[in-house]
């Protein structure tokens, strides 16, 4: 095996990619998986999480904009708004308040935009939290830029890569 790796390494080209392709599949394959159906040998431990894991696991924090806005009730916590529970006034967000990174995907017209990424925008200027957005329509910048800077004293800087001239100066 090592003489066939130094080979390709050595020899290169389209022949020592095609060897090692063929020596590859022949002695490596899926056959010594001692599992062949799901659950024999498995143990799994995906599940809903009960209450007292959501308690434990992330903070539960009154979430209402309308006091934070004038400057009532702050949230102390930095981190990530993963959920909510409750209705208008009695809203209680669940933040994940560990050093974390979020990434998320969803079709177009899910709710991404206003159930996730506002809420969390709100959130994240109330607690005092630093943060970067990409915008590549501007619509973040309308909707939210005029409440970062007007009631928690944000102060906003636009780079646009489309007409340079409309972003703001840089010293």
């Amino acid at each position: 095996m090592d003489g066939l790796l130094l080979f390709v390494l050595v020899g290169g080209g389209m022949f020592g990619i095609i060897a090692l392709i063929q020596f590859a599949s022949h002695s490596y394959n899926l056959d010594g998986i001692k599992a062949k159906t799901v659950g024999d040998g498995q143990y799994g431990t995906a599940c809903f999480a009960t209450k007292k894991e959501i308690s434990e696991s992330y903070h539960s924090i009154r979430y209402d904009p309308k006091s934070w806005r004038n400057g009532k009730d702050l949230p102390t916590v930095q981190g990530l708004v993963v959920g909510c529970k409750g209705k208008n006034r009695k809203l209680r967000a669940f933040v994940d308040g560990d050093d974390i990174h979020c990434l998320m995907i969803g079709a177009a017209g899910v709710g991404k935009t206003s159930f996730f990424l506002y809420p969390n925008l709100e959130y994240t200027c109330a607690s005092g939290m630093s943060f970067l957005t990409t915008d590549t329509k501007g619509d973040l910048y309308r909707n939210y830029g005029t409440i970062a800077e007007k009631y928690y004293g944000y102060r906003i800087a636009v780079i646009d890569l489309r007409n340079p001239t409309r972003s703001h100066g840089n010293n």
